[in-house]
Order: C-alpha cells, then structure tokens, then sequence
C-alpha cells in the first residue's frame, strides 16, 4: 500500500493547558510518514515545552520570533510544508484514534488529492466553555462510510447559501494534497487572503480540489473551548475575550465591500470577495449574488445573533451599498425580516440531520480532548452501552432542543 506523507499543523499561542492534550491525539496516531508541526505565535508561557516534552521525533516546533495575525501564523507555519497532504488542527481540537491511517487508506482506495474528516461537526465541549451547563458535553455521530463530493458542485451552495463551509475541505478539517495548495498559490500567493483563514481556504480551494473524500465516519473531534475564536465571535456579550484578541490583532483588512460583523454569512461572502480579488474562482465572480447573505445575514441578526443585531444591520447597509441595491429594497428587507416570526436558518440545523447522540464526557471519566477521543471510540464501537442509560437523553434534550429553542427564540 501506498503509504503517503501527512503533516498536521498545529497553530499556537499561549495555550499550553489545550494544546498538551491536542498533540496527545497526534502523537498517538499509529503512523510512521508523519510530521506534526507546532507553529508557536512567540508564546510567553510554557508552550515549547509542553512540544518538546512530548518526546516524539515526528514533532516539530517552530517560532514565528514575533506576533503575527492568525491568517499569518497559518501561513507562516504552510511555507515549512513542502508536499504530502496537509491538514491543520485547532490547539483544542483533537485526531480520533487511527485518523491518519484512514485518511491514507481512503486516500489510497480514491485516489483522491483531499478527504474531509469532519463533513458535520463532532464537537466536545472542554470545561472551560462558557456555558457552564453544557461544559464537557461531546457530539457523537452514527456514520459510517464515505461519499464522492465534487469541490465546484459544493462550492455554489455554499455560494446561494445552502449549506455551510463545513460540507467543503479546507484546510482546518481536511486532508490536503500541497499540490493542489501549491495550485492555488501560483495564482495566488499568500494562500490566506482573508483574515478567516479556515473557511476562506474552503473556498480558495474547492475548484482546484474538484472530487474529494467525504468520510461520513468523523475521524477529527472539533474543540471548543474558552479559547476558541469562532464560539467567542458568535456568542459575544458572554464570551468576548478570544474574540476581541482575534479582532485587535487582524492584519488583513476585511474586504472593502464588507463590514466585520458577527454573521457567518457575511464571513463568507467576505471569502468570496477575497477569492475573486485574488485571480480565483471566475465562474462565480460572474454568477456572484449579494441577495443570499444579505436574507441570511437578516436571519441571524432576529435570531441567532440577536445581541449583534445592530452591528449587522450596519454591515448590511454597507454590503447593500457597494453591491448597487438601492436604500429603499435594503430597508424592505430589514424590515421582512424583523417582523416575521420565525427566521430559520436551515442549513444551521443541518448538523442534526443523521444519527448522533450528546453524553457528558465527564459522566465516563473524560475531561479534555484526548481523553475524549477515547471515550469517543469506546462509544462508537459499543452504543449499546451508553444508548440506555438516562443521563444520554437529558443531555441530548438539553443540548440540541435547548441549543435550537435557544438559537432560534422570537425576541423582538
């Protein structure tokens, strides 16, 4: 068998109490063509060594030697990768057990230049996540197999705002071919372009990736933690700090045509923008319609982030300007939107729509992602065990009816 190059990178600032227990779940994977990389944003604290500590040859550490942006560590950390496939781990996420070995005998079995690990998000959530209530509480889906996506296919539902990033491969949840990375850069380069440098490279990438692996089994487990930016971005007022370190330090502008604002859907038509002022992605520059985000922008802003509403009403008029809709259908719009009763966003509930229970991960002895990754196989190889205990369904309710009841509550 073909057995192919990976590097993980783990992009990291001052977060040693995450990042020991995100590079356990690499440093456990049974596979021998493996670098992890551990790209240090000149931390002050431990973080150098909680890496050399690890004792593993297949660690790399490496130091930007100044404070760099997010989108820069990213880069910074892709110029040390020169071929295989490339993946990028949050320093609160983790690899589930064998990931790399699956994702090569995928690979192998496709001949595929991505696979996309964690099509629809597994998550735990550390006992540092803000909502207490839900704190320790972890995903499990009941997928198994994978299917054959086309990029371009994928792309233009993202792009009519049908679907999240999340169904595409992108660096921070994807294995990667650098040769179709390498691609990219040779239109352009820097790769990152956008300072939302994991689902930009979803867009950036998906023409070039054309067909890819989505492996329906997870093989990755999102972390969200007290550190991490996107749960901070979209839960401001109660979990602000990642947020403003995140916003202080950005040193690529947002796109002109934009405004930065608390709404996804405004973070990814921003990609978009970024993508096509890059020389990328010509078949949807042609066919690009501001109308998608704005509707879905207005959705979340009456909804789900209805403690951001004002700062995306203004990143609304703004878009609504350059984009050559006139005032009057843009205040139509806001209004529609504020008096309906319900605005659901649907793709924002896909992420239910298969097989998965909720546990407390503490209830079986985990505490941090490592150990949740375990415990995250122990359930997949025997659910019977865990689906009839009682603590299972009332974190389940707690979780997903509380979350959309929660998400989706009328307060006007």
């Amino acid at each position: 068998m073909n057995h192919k190059k990976f590097t993980i990178v783990i992009p990291t600032r001052e977060r040693a109490d995450t990042l020991q227990h995100a590079l356990r779940t690499c440093t456990t994977q049974d596979y021998d063509n493996l670098t992890i990389l551990v790209s240090d944003n000149c931390s002050r604290d431990n973080t150098r060594e909680v890496v050399e500590s690890a004792g593993d040859p297949r660690v790399r550490y490496l130091n930007t030697g100044t404070r760099l942006s997010m989108s820069h560590n990213w880069e910074f950390a892709l110029e040390h990768v020169q071929d295989g496939f490339v993946t990028y781990l949050g320093d609160d996420d983790g690899l589930l057990p064998n990931a790399v070995a699956d994702s090569s005998a995928l690979l192998n079995e496709t001949g595929l230049s991505a696979i996309n690990m964690n099509p629809n998000t597994d998550m735990y959530l550390w006992p540092s996540y803000f909502k207490k209530q839900q704190a320790n509480m972890m995903k499990v889906s009941f997928q198994n197999g994978y299917e054959i996506r086309n990029g371009k296919t994928e792309l233009q539902k993202l792009m009519r705002c049908e679907q999240e990033h999340s169904p595409i491969p992108c660096v921070y949840t994807s294995f990667i071919d650098m040769a179709v990375i390498n691609q990219v850069k040779r239109v352009s380069t820097p790769f990152f372009r956008s300072q939302i440098p994991d689902s930009y490279s979803a867009v950036a990438l998906a023409n070039a990736i054309g067909d890819y692996v989505y492996a329906k089994r997870r093989l990755r487990l999102n972390g969200i933690s007290s550190h991490s930016t996107g749960s901070s971005q979209f839960n401001y007022g109660t979990d602000q700090k990642a947020a403003d370190l995140f916003a202080s330090e950005a040193s690529i502008p947002f796109h002109r045509d934009l405004i930065y604002s608390a709404s996804y859907s405004y973070m990814i038509a921003e990609n978009f923008l970024q993508s096509f002022d890059a020389g990328l992605n010509p078949d949807e520059w042609r066919t690009f319609d501001p109308l998608p985000f704005i509707e879905t922008a207005l959705k979340e802003a009456n909804t789900r982030l209805n403690n951001q509403y004002d700062g995306i009403i203004a990143a609304t008029r703004h878009f609504a300007s350059k984009r050559g809709i006139s005032t009057e259908a843009v205040n139509r719009m806001i209004d529609e939107a504020h008096t309906r009763t319900i605005n659901i966003v649907w793709y924002d509930l896909q992420r239910y729509a298969h097989p998965f229970l909720f546990f407390n991960a503490a209830t079986h002895g985990a505490t941090n992602v490592y150990e949740a990754s375990l415990l995250y196989q122990k359930i997949r190889e025997n659910p019977r065990q865990f689906l009839l205990k009682g603590s299972t369904w009332r974190n389940m309710f707690q979780m997903v009816f509380g979350e959309v009841l929660n998400r989706y509550k009328v307060d006007k």
